[in-house]
């Protein structure tokens, strides 16, 4: 890294930018506003976590029963409504709805809506618009703005003699990723993001030795592991930056680094035991649970055909307390039923598991609730997700949800990982660089491998979404390769390109521009030329 002083006016033009990056993205946010001009909610994703912030501030629960069916005064409609979400039996014995997102964001920003509340005296029921934007402006645009001013600092110091490529990474940084799409809606992919990049910070600050001290060792760990808790891959990056520290300071990584990894990770299982009585997310409970009992069968015997009585009092020999009442109905899962107790809501899963044995269940699959979205011929378009594994790769790389193709800028990140490797001699001691470099390419194999490695259900392109938002918390740490690579681009054709593709990739961020729930605009341009039928 270089470390002489920054001349002023590259310093003032990275500046310059971000702050009018600042401008542009306050004035969206400040023009929230649903397309049916409701609420500020865009989408089902967002409308999850506000439900549950809801819940928590007005009734001090998870349980978002009561405000999914709040509707509106005029139409009538259910507006905060949202097909992200999940029932299970909750404390009371009773069946309850709760959001499907990992309870602690939102527990956060619930502490951040109750601050605004005891400042302004508006309230989210009765002042949405109001609330929603201020709490915008808190939680997504002032931390992206501190991003913002981490990434232009690193180009400013990397390219103290080139202003060209100083404004170019600036322009970038401020307009051209999807981070700023998504600016003005809730999400995790943002504070993953953000948190990402104050651990590449702390890694910087670690590299050089006279900054080696504890807190930047205890810092990387806070931001490392709240990049986990938003981005279940991340879980690599915690890992890959621990192996590095311990290779640079194995005392400060286990007394310092380590350490500071527990607070988040207990703050998220906590709130997830608190608000659905288990560790594991919600979002995990999508099929059958343990097996209970076996019940024996003719052999040719269908599910639907077996005796209910017999079942009913093979269940409460195992201390399973089930009502005459009880039926047997298709579940939402393949050669899956379920037994089924409306009085004493209670659910079991029933599957054939040899020819003349029936396995009993405890019900696990959360998604699976009257009218679900998730249940079979209910979903649409990409949700159905993508049976050619080949054909979901390609678009999430190059195609109508590439990586590349919506963003050409990243593949100067490509070319930064590569001429850093290629550069170094000695590996990782003698150059922190190189290390850097090899834990960020890890880190994308790892989490671009895991989603595209996905089951059927889940290679959905990550929904309705302007971008691959699975993969927009890895911004700062492909900035960081790209900015690299800015040192090689000196020839007039590199450059012209790299203007070109700058502009592509403001085009595909801005698009979007009043709702980054919509798809992208590749997407929509196969569909409206029929290139594509979803």
């Amino acid at each position: 890294m270089s470390t002489s002083p920054i001349k002023p006016r590259h310093n003032s033009l990275a500046i310059a930018i971000v702050v009018v990056g600042v401008a542009v993205q306050l004035f969206r946010i400040l023009q929230v506003e649903a397309p049916t001009g409701e609420t500020p909610f865009f989408s089902a994703n967002d409308r999850s976590r506000w439900c549950t912030i809801a819940a928590l501030a007005i009734d001090g629960t998870y349980q978002i029963d009561k405000v999914i069916e709040l509707r509106d005064p005029k139409t009538k409609r259910r507006t905060w409504y949202t097909i992200d979400l999940v029932r299970h039996r909750g404390q009371d014995g009773e069946l309850h709805y709760y959001s499907s997102k990992p309870p602690l964001l939102p527990t956060l920003y619930t502490g951040v809506y109750l601050a605004v509340r005891s400042a302004t005296g508006a309230t989210l029921m009765k002042h949405t618009f109001f609330v929603a934007k201020i709490m915008l402006i808190i939680v997504n645009l002032i931390p992206l703005v501190l991003l913002w001013l981490i990434m232009a600092r690193k180009a400013t110091r990397e390219h103290e003699s080139d202003v060209w490529s100083v404004v170019i990474l600036s322009l970038f940084i401020s307009f051209g990723t999807f981070l700023s799409t998504f600016c003005n809606t809730l999400n995790n992919h943002l504070p993953g993001a953000i948190a990402a990049g104050v651990s590449l910070w702390c890694l910087d600050r670690i590299f050089q030795a006279e900054q080696r001290r504890w807190y930047w060792f205890a810092l990387c760990g806070l931001a490392t592991s709240f990049t986990a808790a938003n981005e279940l891959p991340a879980l690599s990056w915690v890992v890959i930056v621990g192996g590095l520290l311990l290779l640079i300071d194995w005392r400060r990584t286990l007394l310092a680094y380590l350490p500071a990894l527990l607070p988040v990770a207990i703050a998220f299982f906590v709130t997830n035991y608190i608000a659905h009585g288990v560790l594991r997310p919600a979002y995990a409970h999508r099929d059958l649970g343990s097996k209970v009992f076996e019940l024996k069968i003719k052999p040719g015997t269908k599910l639907d055909a077996v005796n209910v009585e017999e079942l009913i009092a093979a269940a409460n020999t195992h201390s399973i307390a089930i009502s005459p009442q009880a039926i047997i109905r298709p579940a939402r899962r393949a050669n899956v039923f379920e037994l089924w107790d409306e009085s004493k809501q209670q659910r079991l899963g029933l599957r054939l598991d040899q020819p003349n044995t029936v396995g009993i269940y405890t019900w696990d699959d959360w998604y699976d609730y009257p009218n679900s979205y998730w249940i079979g011929d209910r979903k649409k378009g990409v949700d159905r997700g993508e049976p050619n594994r080949l054909v979901y790769a390609f678009h999430c790389l190059i195609g109508h949800h590439g990586i590349f193709s919506l963003t050409p800028f990243w593949l100067l990140a490509v070319v930064g990982a590569f001429t850093a490797l290629r550069r170094s001699k000695r590996p990782l001691l003698s150059d922190p660089q190189f290390g850097l470099t090899a834990a960020i390419i890890a880190t994308t194999v790892v989490c671009v491998g895991f989603y595209l490695a996905r089951p059927l259900e889940d290679r959905n392109y990550g929904g309705v979404s302007s971008g691959l938002r699975w993969v927009f918390w890895m911004t700062p740490l492909w900035f960081w390769l790209a900015c690299d690579a800015m040192k090689f681009t000196k020839r007039f054709a590199v450059r012209r390109l790299i203007e070109i593709a700058l502009i592509v990739s403001i085009v595909s961020a801005n698009c979007p521009w009043s709702n980054p729930w919509v798809a992208p605009w590749i997407m929509q341009w196969w569909q409206s030329a029929g290139w594509i039928s979803y």
